[in-house]
């Protein structure tokens, strides 16, 4: 009997702690903090800086000789790779009005980039020592004011002729061998080539100004003379006129004396004496 009572005792305790179990409130659930994910930012990827450029430079268009006063017909421009820092865009020329006019200090092969150390700008020393043929010698040709024409249409490097202005009805009717320079009848009047394909070095423009204001010179023209050109030109312009013309000739002519006969190529020169023994021994004597 008394295990009966302690089974039931068991039983009704089973029940009561399910129906506990089923009755009693299930807690609430506790929401669990939101944690926020970092945020993830793509990196765009760096852009290389460049390491080179591309420059416009002067090359040779033909074999360019030695004292060449270079023209546009001499070079063109190409565009080069370079690096960026680099002393090449300096070294070399990437403009026309670096090298127009300018002189070849050396040889200079076709299709080679024209660097500034190989030429010499225009009336600087380096010009003339590099302009000037050997045994040739500068010689300046004064211009006037109706002459400024050559100025603007003329630059270094181009071809000059000179003429003599005179009258062959004053020698064809003289029986001795004056000049006359010029006539005072114009339409007796000639010119002569007498030296011709000269290359001009350069052109001195005239600073000089009048009571007026106005330029009495326009300038010189620097010119390529031999000697013996120069011994003709230089006396015919003490009592004669001579002029300038662009040349009609494309190269420059060495001999330009080449229109002349040999009679005129000599003079002024003469081997005669210049006193008479008369004369030499009084001028000794100091009469």
């Amino acid at each position: 009997m008394k295990q009966k009572k302690i089974i039931i005792l068991y039983i009704l305790m089973l029940v009561v702690g399910l129906a506990l179990l089923f009755t009693k409130s299930s807690p609430e659930p506790v929401a669990e903090p939101i944690v926020q994910q970092p945020v993830q930012v793509k990196e765009e990827p760096k852009k290389e800086e460049p390491k080179t450029e591309i420059i416009t430079v002067a090359a040779a268009k033909r074999s360019i000789s030695k004292s060449k006063i270079l023209t546009k017909d001499d070079y063109y421009f190409k565009s080069i790779e370079v690096k960026i820092g680099s002393n090449d865009k300096s070294k070399y020329i990437g403009d026309a009005t670096e090298i127009d006019a300018y002189v070849a200090k050396n040889n200079i092969a076709k299709d080679a980039f024209i660097e500034r150390s190989f030429i010499a700008a225009p009336n600087s020393e380096e010009y003339l020592m590099s302009a000037i043929k050997e045994g040739n010698y500068v010689f300046p040709f004064k211009l006037d004011q109706i002459d400024s024409y050559l100025v603007k249409n003329l630059k270094s490097g181009d071809l000059v002729d000179l003429y003599i202005f005179y009258s062959d009805d004053e020698i064809a009717k003289s029986n001795t061998n004056r000049l006359v320079s010029p006539s005072d009848d114009f339409v007796k009047n000639r010119i002569k080539p007498i030296i011709v394909g000269k290359k001009i070095l350069y052109i001195d423009l005239g600073d000089t100004i009048d009571q007026k204001f106005q330029r009495r010179e326009v300038g010189q023209v620097q010119l390529e003379l031999s000697n013996q050109e120069i011994k003709l030109l230089r006396t015919l312009m003490t009592n004669s006129t001579v002029m300038m013309y662009p040349s009609t000739y494309k190269q420059n002519v060495d001999d330009g004396l080449r229109l002349l006969s040999d009679k005129e190529k000599k003079w002024p020169l003469t081997d005669k004496a210049i006193f008479s023994k008369k004369k030499q021994i009084n001028l000794l004597k100091g009469n």
